[in-house]
């Protein structure tokens, strides 16, 4: 019977994922990028950022729109870096925040939620836990983690609000485990001997804590262990490269989501000003360039972090990209070397997503030069013409008039200039300022704006 139930919730769990890539494509992606295994030790389901793991009891008793829902609220959870955040606050009470604060984003996305769910809308995490009143003496403890790491390594005073602002007072200590490489988390994928009874869970994993009963999110595991379990949490750089690697799950996720035409509007606010204060422009510039590709789910090539656990999930497939533009502006006294490291980040990751072709326009206040290059020939250096005045029109009519639709459009500017086209273009448009951000006046009017940091050559 042990035997059978657990097969019987594996299922029940795979299929619930395919509903959401199907209907929810959003939180569907990013329940895909995680391991998934048995863990009677949960009262429903909880995720530390590293996996998802579920009560195979609970998942046979429970209908599929509450278990669709528990997978969303967990995944947005740790996308809201809610696992790496916590630092020494009362676990529960924590709990209880996080579940708050994401009822409303799930809310309006379309999920279902139990009748006596609460949700408090647009404030963070650590602004719900403020606000709710402190355990009685004797309840659960602040320094045990609800989850298998050991407690969050993350100094989370001034965290990130969980509509995308980052309020700066954020602790030196603050990031959290996982290396972040291809959106992909690192946990084991080596199902549990767990068959759905008691007493099988990890002998370190703490109590299971789910006060609204839609899903917990557990403590960043600490680096060391396979399953987290450790005296040490998390260190700051591997809290870092797991906030910066959910961070590129979230775009992936909502780039996904958009090209079905499903991305939530509530989300796709959250994602766009999601932890952007803390990522270098480097990181930033890799990101849009990314989500660019072409990439889709993919039946024919299973994803093998499921296998072992006995569920047949689709993998994402990059299909590669068309076309990518950059416009550089060349008026004026452009810093040569912020233009350098400008040019080679977009070297390097032109290798990496393998555009069709890259046109470089440099462009004042008329187009100076036009060239077409294969992502491997690009030049290590370029030759800056122009220096004349600043107008963003031409650049664009280019463009419109060879007919080049590209993937996304890069334009490496200082913004000291209003004059940007009547109409927006029908691609994706990333400003890359080198300067300080920009005024009323001329602020852009759509796109996207990834801001340089002033250094030696750049303006103050």
């Amino acid at each position: 019977m042990a035997t059978r139930m657990r097969s019987e919730s594996a299922q029940r769990v795979s299929g619930c994922v395919t509903a959401l890539l199907r209907e929810q494509p959003f939180f569907g992606s990013l329940a895909l990028r995680l391991p998934v295994r048995p863990d009677a030790g949960r009262e429903t389901l909880a995720s530390d950022g590293r996996e998802i793991r579920y009560s195979p009891q609970w998942i046979a008793e429970t209908d599929a729109h509450v278990i669709e829902t528990a997978i969303a609220r967990v995944v947005l959870a740790c996308a809201l870096k809610h696992h790496t955040r916590r630092g020494e606050r009362d676990p529960e009470r924590w709990q209880r925040a996080s579940q708050l604060v994401t009822h409303g984003l799930l809310r309006d996305a379309g999920f279902t939620l139990p009748p006596d769910s609460e949700a408090w809308d647009g404030i963070s995490v650590e602004q719900a836990y403020d606000r709710l009143p402190e355990p009685d003496e004797g309840d659960s403890g602040g320094g045990d983690p609800p989850g298998a790491g050991g407690g969050s390594g993350a100094d989370a005073a001034g965290a990130p609000t969980d509509d995308g602002r980052d309020p700066s007072n954020r602790g030196d200590d603050g990031e959290q485990s996982g290396d972040g490489d291809d959106g992909e988390a690192d946990g084991s994928t080596e199902p549990s001997n767990d068959d759905g009874g008691p007493g099988n869970e990890s002998d370190n994993a703490p109590t299971s804590c789910d006060p609204a009963g839609t899903g917990e999110v557990m403590d960043a595991p600490a680096g060391g262990g396979e399953d987290g379990n450790g005296d040490d949490g998390p260190s700051a750089r591997d809290t870092a490269a797991e906030e910066q690697a959910w961070d590129e799950a979230m775009h992936q996720a909502l780039s996904l989501a958009k090209a079905e035409g499903k991305a939530p509007g509530g989300i796709e606010e959250t994602v766009r000003g999601a932890h952007a204060g803390t990522l270098d422009w480097r990181s930033l510039l890799r990101r849009y360039m990314t989500d660019a590709a072409k990439s889709d789910y993919s039946w024919s090539v299973p994803n093998r972090r499921f296998i072992d656990s006995g569920l047949y999930l689709p993998s994402i497939r990059s299909e590669g990209m068309e076309a990518i533009a950059v416009i550089i502006d060349t008026s004026g006294s452009l810093p040569a070397a912020t233009l350098a490291a400008f040019w080679a980040e977009l070297r390097e990751v032109a290798t990496e997503i393998r555009p069709e072709s890259v046109v470089v326009l440099q462009v004042d206040a008329a187009v100076q030069d036009a060239a077409e290059y294969a992502p491997d020939d690009l030049p290590e250096e370029i030759a800056v013409k122009g220096r004349g005045g600043t107008d963003f029109r031409p650049g664009f009519e280019w463009l419109d008039e060879q007919g080049i639709r590209p993937a996304v459009c890069l334009y490496f500017t200082d913004m000291e200039c209003s004059r940007y086209p009547g109409t927006e273009p029908s691609f994706p448009t990333i400003w890359v300022n080198y300067s300080t951000p920009p005024a009323d006046w001329n602020r852009e009017p759509w796109g996207e704006r990834i801001d340089i940091p002033p250094g030696p050559g750049a303006r103050p």
